[in-house]
């Protein structure tokens, strides 16, 4: 049967190149002799080489830019352009370990950034999932897991499902022992069950099986029929096929019975389909040459499906040499589709051989093979990658031009082609084949539409985007983590109303929330001054059965920061004891939260018990709970207990004091008029190495000038600016003239002013404010009037700085310059 199968593909094969030959004879030999001349012989190692190093080096470079944006983030510079995933996958690429990576986020998560990035890691796994890269997932579930902020059942399902794909058996069992058993849903125990046949475990089987409900009339089991099939094969083997098939028929499982040779072969094609699959994942394409070899040799009918799979197999391993050899021998045996030409394109356009990808495609057409929306979305996809705009738009134009409507696909690859450097053309075009769509929007378009709108900071047309799908029904499929994506951005932007509204939606259309959704909105009212808001809201969720575990340590920390910030001691206090009761656990940012409260409240009172607390539970302090500690008893005048924290934090040799830490107890000193011991810590901080700063020059010039030592404070700005190589600010430069007005010193401060402009220093209207008041306070009103002109850039006899500045108060100086009669 496999010979005269065989004997029938290879006589298709011989009448098809029979009835091409004399068309194509005679180009072909042109072609190939000037092929040959100017390449050379195909498939040359060398060859190999240069290809491969071309792919490689563009997307290193790539990988290593992000990487170096990631660094500067980490320590509260600057902005990801990609995301947090674009950092895990520029890691990867870069050839770190899954545990240098978890190294490096939980590093970011304890630094200065860590509020800005945790969002992010929230979003991580949504990400992985859709793109299959969930070889470092367990570790982020792991983070999330350690910084109170822990993934929804949803996630690990579909984790388990991933690494069923994956063959990961184990994985699958490690996975779902992470949960109680009683949050398995039937999904989860059939991936179980599926997995525990794989691995030959009949009686875990059929534990897991116990577990899924009874078939009712109409509903869908869980358990699909492949696995099914799966497990009654091991039944077979095993002799207990009737226990099985009535645990089967129980829960309702359709089961395939294949008969005879011809479903033994199918089976074994199944398999050697899925075993090939599983290694182009895991880039292992020995193991899936081996695979796709062996089925070959076994005399089974190898139809183009299974050579398709195999070519693909060859693309994502980036091997271009063996996409080609394949994609030759595919044209020889007739097993050509447009299928195959589309996993070839991919390979020409992932290596950057974007004339070859062309060629392939006019090859097509001539080959009876039109291209179709796969072929255009791959060829706008490398567009989109390589920034090419005119091209990208080429693409989608040639596309309609054919008689193709734009799909789902196509516009997600738009999507990603935004920035805030497009133009606005661009993005109306883009939001308008968005909004053209035939096909119903999902969720996948969905978040890709809301994440570009985010990306380019336009959060007025993504309101208007959400505006227009509420009538679609678009809301129930909608998942929590895309709502908080949402309800952040909205928070961070200062739209209320719009948070207010999403939360609305989601409770009217019944999406879950999740812990980290919940945290979303908790932070969008703090951060928005809505701190009693928030703190009704966290009440709600508590009284459902259902949401009172997602209320942690992270959502009450959040609502205490916001009480904090205004300043609301007794309602810090309330929540804190509202976290013991319910035996929420407190956290070191949890106290250092509510001790700046009792620094702001100026009620260090309160903040004994606080660290009477932390020794009891055990929770460590850091440089931040010190640097607070002192900082509030500095502001309350109790400048000794503030040297006894000191004193205390260096015995116990854990931190070193930081320069916040000596500016907090310099301002303490300067308002207590203490130079001598100002003086003292300056030198000290000095010794230790650390390097004063332009606000640290600010206190010393107020301390210097409010104890008359005017010649003292100058002279110190001039040390240390040499010393440390400081450029005094507009900050510095105000306490400076505020100083001289201060000591009656009216020349003193003019020839200030003129040494700023001259170090091109750029005022403000505080400055101009400060100078034109000192003048009038030491009878000099023509000279405040002179000031007033050089701040608005108008004719004066004294020089100014570049543009028009003002001065901060203008209508009540010119009263004062009228009742001084000038």
């Amino acid at each position: 049967m496999a010979f005269s199968e065989a004997m029938s593909v290879f006589s298709s094969a011989a009448y098809e190149v029979v009835s091409l030959v004399w068309m194509e004879l005679a180009m072909f030999g042109v072609a190939a002799l000037v092929y040959l001349a100017f390449m050379g012989i195909p498939f040359m190692g060398p060859k190999k080489k240069t290809i491969s190093g071309s792919e490689q080096k563009p997307q290193k470079s790539a990988a290593q830019e992000i990487y170096r944006q990631w660094q500067q983030a980490k320590k509260g510079n600057g902005e990801l352009p990609g995301g947090l995933y674009a950092v895990v996958t520029c890691m990867r690429e870069l050839g770190k370990p899954s545990s240098q990576i978890e190294l490096e986020l939980r590093t970011a998560l304890g630094g200065e950034a860590s509020e800005k990035i945790l969002p992010g890691i929230e979003q991580l796994p949504a990400a992985m999932i859709r793109d299959d890269a969930i070889d470092v997932l367990p570790m982020v579930l792991r983070l999330l897991e350690d910084f109170g902020r822990p993934a929804d059942v949803a996630t690990y399902a579909s984790l388990m499902a991933a690494q069923l794909r994956r063959r990961d058996y184990t994985g699958v069992a490690a996975t779902a022992s992470k949960l109680p058993s009683a949050s398995l849903t039937p999904k989860m125990l059939a991936i179980l069950a599926t997995a525990a046949a794989s691995r030959k475990e009949l009686d875990e089987v059929l534990r897991h099986l116990s577990h899924l409900p009874i078939a009712e009339e109409g509903s869908r089991c869980a358990l699909s029929s492949a696995g099914a099939g799966q497990i009654l094969m091991l039944a077979t083997k095993e002799q207990r096929t009737d226990e099985v098939k009535a645990e089967l028929q129980r829960i309702g499982a359709q089961i395939k019975e294949t008969k005879g040779m011809e479903g033994g072969q199918n089976m074994d094609v199944q398999r050697s389909l899925s075993s090939i699959k599983a290694f182009a994942r895991n880039k292992d394409l020995p193991s899936a040459a081996a695979v796709f070899d062996r089925l070959k040799l076994s005399g089974v009918s190898m139809r183009p499906q299974v050579y398709n799979c195999y070519l693909d197999a060859c693309v994502q391993c980036g091997s271009t040499s063996a996409c080609l050899k394949l994609f030759e021998e595919m044209k020889q045996l007739g097993y050509i589709d447009v299928v195959s030409y589309n996993t070839m394109l991919k390979a020409y356009l992932a290596s950057n051989r974007m004339e070859e990808a062309r060629a392939l495609v006019k090859e097509m057409s001539a080959r009876g093979f039109p291209a179709n929306k796969v072929t255009y979305n791959e060829l706008l996809n490398a567009k989109v990658a390589s920034r090419d705009r005119q091209g990208m738009w080429a693409i989608v134009d040639e596309m309609l031009g054919a008689g193709l409507k734009v799909n789902l696909i196509t516009c997600s690859i738009l999507l990603k082609s935004l920035s805030e450097r497009s133009g606005e053309s661009d993005v109306a075009r883009v939001m308008a084949l968005v909004d053209d769509l035939e096909e119903s929007i999902d969720e996948v378009l969905f978040s890709s539409t809301v994440e570009a709108c985010i990306r380019i900071k336009q959060l007025g047309m993504l309101s208007q985007f959400i505006d227009a799908q509420k009538s679609k029904g678009i809301f129930r499929k909608i998942s929590a983590p895309v709502f908080g994506v949402m309800i952040k951005a909205f928070g961070d932007a200062g739209n209320v109303h719009q948070v207010r509204d999403l939360w609305a939606q989601m409770q009217e259309n019944q999406v879950k929330p999740t812990a980290i959704t919940i945290g979303c909105v908790v932070e969008a009212l703090v951060i928005n001054r809505r701190g009693e808001e928030a703190w009704q809201l966290v009440q709600e969720q508590l009284r459902c059965e259902d949401r009172k575990s997602m209320i942690n340590t992270v959502v009450y920390s959040t609502v205490l920061k916001g009480f904090a910030v205004s300043k609301r001691i007794d309602k810090v206090l309330s929540v804190y004891k509202e976290m013991r009761a319910n035996s929420i656990a407190c956290n070191t940012i949890t106290y250092n939260t509510m001790l700046d409260a009792c620094a702001k409240c100026n009620a260090m009172e309160k903040a004994a018990q606080l660290l009477e607390d932390m020794k009891e539970l055990n929770v460590e302090p850091d440089i931040i709970t010190y640097s607070t500690i002192i900082k509030g008893y500095c502001m309350s005048g109790e400048i000794d207990l503030a040297f006894s924290v000191l004193k205390e934090m260096k015995s116990d040799g854990h931190f070193e004091p930081d320069e916040i830490m000596y500016n907090s107890i310099l301002d303490g000193c300067a308002r207590q008029r203490q130079v001598t011991e100002s003086l003292k810590i300056l030198d000290e901080m000095q010794a230790s190495g650390i390097r004063p700063s332009n606000y640290t020059l600010s206190i010393l010039v107020k301390l210097l000038g409010n104890a008359r030592r005017l010649g003292q404070a100058l002279q110190i700005v001039e040390d240390l600016s040499k010393q440390h190589g400081l450029r005094p600010n507009i900050q510095v430069y105000t306490c400076m003239i505020h100083a001289c007005f201060q000591n009656k010193r009216f020349e003193r401060a003019l020839s200030v002013y003129e040494s700023m402009i001259q170090e091109g220093c750029r005022a403000d209207e505080k400055f101009y404010s400060v100078l034109a008041r000192g003048c009038l306070q030491l009878h000099h009103p023509s000279q405040a009037i002179e000031v007033m002109r050089a701040a608005y850039k108008l004719p004066s006899s004294m020089s100014s700085g570049p543009g028009v500045v003002g001065v901060e108060g203008f209508d009540e100086l010119c009263s004062k310059l009228k009742a001084s009669g000038e």
